[in-house]
């Protein structure tokens, strides 16, 4: 587990989440993947500028895509219910 400036980052927090969990994927892969194109489309010069970025980035997220997001989430918690709890590759 890392830390910066006494945050957890990574998957080692509090909550444990499992490699690729169903219910973890759509924040992982789009979401988060959204906010770091952003904040990492070049190298940001100072710690300030990096802090504007996230804000900027974050306040970007318009309420379509938290909704696509959610829907995504609840779509694989179905189908995880479906299967059992066990894995499965195709979800759609």
């Amino acid at each position: 587990m890392e830390t910066f400036q006494n945050q957890i980052i990574g998957y080692g927090g509090f909550v444990e989440w499992p490699p690729r969990s169903p219910d973890f994927t759509p924040l992982d892969f789009f979401l988060w993947g959204h906010i770091k194109e952003q904040v990492h489309a070049t190298p940001p010069p100072t710690l300030q500028d990096l802090q504007r970025r996230i804000t900027d980035a974050c306040a970007s997220v318009t309420p379509a895509m938290l909704h696509n997001v959610q829907r995504e989430i609840q779509s694989r918690m179905q189908i995880c219910i479906v299967a059992n709890g066990e894995h499965f590759e195709q979800y759609k």
